[in-house]
């Protein structure tokens, strides 16, 4: 439950402190010290940078879109100036925007080429200051979920510049005044310290502005798409168990206000989540009467999307959702973050979804433990996964689409058929190659036995065939472009860039495994697998044995040291050990013995065998 900041009864200010302690001047008030590694994914850096990315991206592409000419001062200037009247502010200076592009496109419009780079802008770091502990302490202590409370954030700090002096001969780091550390924190961006304290939902809410989003002109212009879990317990069709509450992915049209799609499952919000809602949304919907026959109008929207406005999830920053969604999506733009209203329409349909029907629902649950009070969801859930899939649909089509928005301006059924719109309609061939485009993105080669992927084995004649007539890159290396239907791991889609083309590409199984396998449930199996493995080994047996080969080794260099070797030819010595034996099945020496001048009548000649190891090698690629 969060804090009321207008009763002064229920929050204790703590920067009311004594005006008369020591003040000193705050120099430093960035927070963040980030060590960039591009192999991380861009949601794994703070929200600052996350923002910066954005902002730098989004400059480009406007830029990009209008200019005609070179990136020069002169043609930059003026839009530079357009651009600061929608775009996040300060705009960049004409020569720093340069700099991105060029970044951006010479990594192959890679985002991590526009992650800010400071780190290499020189150390201001002194040798005796106690800048990183002020640091350490409010990450560590105050910007975190716990909300611990400033006096013994600072508290905190304190002891870990008093620590660190024990180790300082002349010159020990001076501990900052309570006032100036206090300063500091109270200098922090409020909406950056309420996010890390009390959560984005918090946060939001608190810092929303009155801000206008781009108004649409037409069906399908802006489509805004987010996650949600629903608010109640669903029941298994056959075992009659509870599930647990499912996701929700809702596309909204911002013209039509109208729900154009959505995808429900029990998994977390990922790009499978985004492929099913925007397959959904894209095609045609003649299919839901004749499933749901107690629904009474029709689902008419459907068609390519423009603009596809999504927040910072790390599902919507996918490379294989960007390259997938060419074919269907224009253009993507992500929502800022401190600005809801560039996507309040489809956190408004939540709202009205959980109140108009799932509030109606046995089984539902409620945010705080406190309100259940002697209601149990699980007890008393009732509706089915099919159940509730035949009322979502009522209640969108039915119930939503033909309602009066709040204002009583419009319908969204009416607003979508009165609009000049004419999607273009996917059927037969192009539907299903829509399903292929929307399949997650990889890069492999093909290889001696065809390709790896999953930790399985793909190959056709055809590709083969298009790997005996293709040349290799520099490396050795024939690399394709695959997509898989996450729905059937029995088969991937390889893209032949010379033919123009995907082509159906089967896995080697014997075992029949891939029948009707998903790739979640694969990675499910692998998972456990591993976990089988690793708990099937004995680590301590395996350590003795590799120290045991570690102090066998050594032992016999310090042996080979104290002794004179005699000068002997390899070659012959060599042949000596073909005639007498030596190795596993002989004796472990050339010098002849009693026992060993004659041949011995027990060696078994039949089991030796000579391999030609040239012959048994094999190209084995990796994955």
């Amino acid at each position: 439950m969060f804090m009321d900041f207008n009763d002064p009864d229920s929050f204790f200010d703590e920067f009311k402190l004594d005006e008369t302690s020591e003040d000193r001047d705050v120099v430093e008030k960035s927070l963040e010290v980030v060590q960039f590694d591009p192999k991380l994914s861009i949601d794994s850096y703070p929200l600052s940078i996350q923002n910066e990315i954005q902002k730098r991206l989004a400059y480009i592409r406007f830029v990009n879109a209008r200019i005609n000419g070179g990136w020069t001062q002169r043609n930059l200037t003026p839009i530079l100036r357009e651009a600061s009247q929608s775009l996040p502010l300060p705009a960049p200076k004409w020569r720093a925007l340069v700099n991105w592009k060029k970044a951006y496109y010479e990594s192959g419009e890679s985002i991590h080429a526009l992650i800010p780079r400071h780190k290499g802008k020189g150390n201001r770091e002194k040798k005796n200051d106690s800048e990183k502990y002020v640091l350490k302490a409010i990450n560590e202590k105050y910007l975190i979920k716990e909300r611990v409370r400033i006096s013994e954030t600072y508290a905190y700090y304190r002891s870990l510049v008093m620590v660190a002096n024990k180790s300082i001969v002349s010159g020990g780091i001076q501990v900052l005044s309570k006032r100036t550390f206090y300063n500091r924190v109270q200098a922090l961006p409020p909406y950056e310290v309420d996010l890390a304290r009390y959560g984005k939902r918090y946060a939001d809410k608190k810092y929303r502005s009155t801000g206008q989003q781009i108004p649409a002109t037409m069906p399908m212009e802006y489509v805004e798409i987010d996650h949600t879990p629903v608010p109640v317990i669903l029941i298994d069709d056959e075992l009659k168990v509870p599930l647990g509450r499912p996701y929700l992915t809702i596309l909204y049209d911002r013209y039509s206000k109208c729900i154009v799609g959505f995808s429900i499952n029990f998994k977390e919000p990922s790009y499978d989540s985004v492929r099913k809602a925007i397959l959904n949304a894209v095609l045609e919907k003649d299919w839901v009467k004749e499933k749901y026959p107690a629904i009474t109008n029709p689902w008419l929207c459907h068609g390519k999307i423009q603009n596809l406005v999504v927040d910072n999830g790390a599902e919507f920053w996918s490379e294989s959702l960007e390259d997938a969604l060419r074919p269907l999506v224009s253009n993507i733009i992500y929502a800022q973050a401190g600005k809801p209203w560039r996507k309040s329409g489809v956190e408004k349909i939540f709202d009205q979804l959980n109140k108009g029907l799932v509030d109606k629902i046995p089984g539902k649950t409620f945010a705080r433990i406190e309100q259940l009070k002697d209601y149990n969801p699980k007890l008393d859930a009732v509706v089915s996964v099919s159940t509730f899939l035949e009322l979502m649909h009522k209640w969108i089509i039915d119930i939503y689409h033909q309602s009066p928005d709040a204002r009583e301006r419009a319908i969204p059924a009416l607003m979508w058929k009165e609009s000049l719109f004419r999607p273009v309609a996917y059927k037969g061939h192009e539907k299903e190659q829509l399903k292929v485009e929307l399949g997650p993105v990889h890069h492999r080669t093909i290889g001696l036995g065809g390709i790896r992927l999953y930790n399985m084995r793909y190959e056709s004649k055809e590709l083969i065939e298009y790997r005996k007539k293709n040349a290799l890159d520099n490396s050795g290396k024939l690399y394709v472009k695959t997509k898989t239907d996450p729905m059937d791991l029995s088969y991937i889609y390889v893209y032949l860039e010379n033919e123009s083309r995907y082509i159906k590409v089967p896995v080697v199984d014997n075992t029949n495994y891939t029948h009707g396998l998903t790739l979640f449930q694969h990675k499910i199996v692998e998972k456990v697998r591993r976990l089988n493995t690793r708990f099937s080994a004995d680590e301590l047996s395996l350590a003795e044995s590799r120290l045991y080969i570690e102090e066998r080794i050594q032992s016999e260099i310090n042996r080979s040291s104290n002794k004179k070797r005699p000068n002997v030819k390899v070659g012959s010595t060599s042949k000596l050990a073909k005639y007498h034996e030596v190795g596993s099945d002989g004796p472990t020496t050339i010098v002849a013995s009693q026992s060993n001048s004659e041949p011995s009548k027990n060696t078994d000649h039949s089991l030796i065998e000579e391999v030609d190891w040239d012959d048994e090698s094999e190209d084995i690629e990796g994955y």
